[in-house]
């Protein structure tokens, strides 16, 4: 009785410090920022200036024609509103399609509940680079993945129907990458590009869309990387936090601690890439979530491999800490079926 009583106990404050364990950043964010969508609201009611892609290099006019912004419809129509209301990227993928994460297309509700945002509260800003000589257009429908895990930011892609066309000699749609192709174009070790309006390295908070050159990394890789920085970071203060609210002993703290850590599970799924470039500071971060991460064809052309997702901290390849995308191959035909 004594021994089930003390493993009962054990699993208790395990299940307990894990709860308390916090979830990924959004990606990316500050510490003090709410959902994407919920931030560029502040800013467009002036109640914080705050706004990334790290490392990176103004993006040549007219270079990715499917690159879209995502704005806050309440924000105005000019170049300073827009600016101000962009919260998300995004790609054409058809002249009335747009493909995102679907935590960009998250809010919250009074009650502090995530909530799907509405199309009449998303606009898109496409065919520029700096918020000018664009089309702002309505959104009809937003669409996130039925199976998205807003806690683990598994199955991160949604889709905006347009309320009209977005074509123009300055737009263009991306293609998929698909399983059948990932490997040619989507796999650890090729090299992908990523781009977004979000915040540098400098915390400046650019107008032009930056771009910057990365790697596709081992999904495992990221995976463990991630998991020594939480339990070397967020798990002893949990513990802390644990022994403390629930008066447990050290023995049966250590036995807790020695259960969740035999017994770590994958925060980088099937449904992620990981991406970074070793030795360097090159990422993505807050504001530039739901943004292409997009590999070269053979035949030039460029292809979605995958959506600016989640991190932990931007900028923190020297920690082994990269950004985890969405595996835009394991949605592609998801994507084609809903975008019709």
């Amino acid at each position: 009785m004594e021994i089930r009583t003390s493993q009962a106990l054990v699993r208790m404050c395990a299940i307990a410090a894990m709860l308390a364990i916090a979830a990924p950043s959004y990606a990316q964010k500050s510490s003090t920022a709410k959902t994407p969508y919920d931030a560029a609201s502040s800013r467009v009611h002036g109640q914080n200036a705050g706004k990334g892609i790290w490392f990176g290099q103004p993006a040549p006019k007219g270079a990715y024609p499917f690159m879209v912004a995502l704005i806050q419809s309440a924000a105005d129509d000019t170049p300073e509103g827009n600016y101000q209301g962009q919260f998300c990227g995004g790609s054409l993928i058809g002249d009335r399609w747009v493909v995102t994460a679907a935590h960009c297309l998250t809010g919250e509700d009074e009650e502090k509940r995530q909530v799907a945002v509405k199309p009449e509260d998303v606009n898109i800003y496409a065919g520029s680079t700096d918020f000018k000589d664009g089309a702002r257009i309505k959104v009809k429908r937003v669409i996130r993945h039925p199976q998205y895990n807003g806690e683990a930011f598994d199955n991160d892609v949604a889709l905006l129907e347009l309320a009209s066309s977005a074509k123009s000699d300055k737009t263009a749609s991306i293609a998929l990458v698909t399983l059948q192709n990932e490997a040619a174009l989507g796999s650890p070790g090729k090299k992908v590009i990523a781009a977004g309006w979000g915040e540098t390295e400098t915390k400046d908070l650019p107008t032009d869309l930056l771009h910057v050159e990365m790697d596709l990394l081992d999904r495992g890789m990221c995976n463990a990387n991630i998991l020594d920085y939480r339990k070397a970071e967020v798990l002893a203060a949990m513990m802390a936090k644990v022994q403390s609210q629930l008066a447990v002993n050290d023995g049966t703290l250590q036995q807790v601690r020695m259960l969740i850590e035999n017994n770590l599970g994958r925060v980088v799924t099937d449904n992620m890439i990981c991406s970074g470039r070793l030795s360097t500071q090159r990422d993505t971060c807050q504001g530039d979530s739901g943004g292409p991460l997009f590999a070269k064809g053979a035949d030039g052309k460029f292809v979605l491999v995958g959506l600016t997702s989640w991190g932990e901290l931007c900028g923190q390849s020297d920690r082994g800490l990269y950004g985890i995308y969405t595996r835009v191959a394991n949605f592609s035909n998801w994507i084609k079926q809903t975008a019709k």
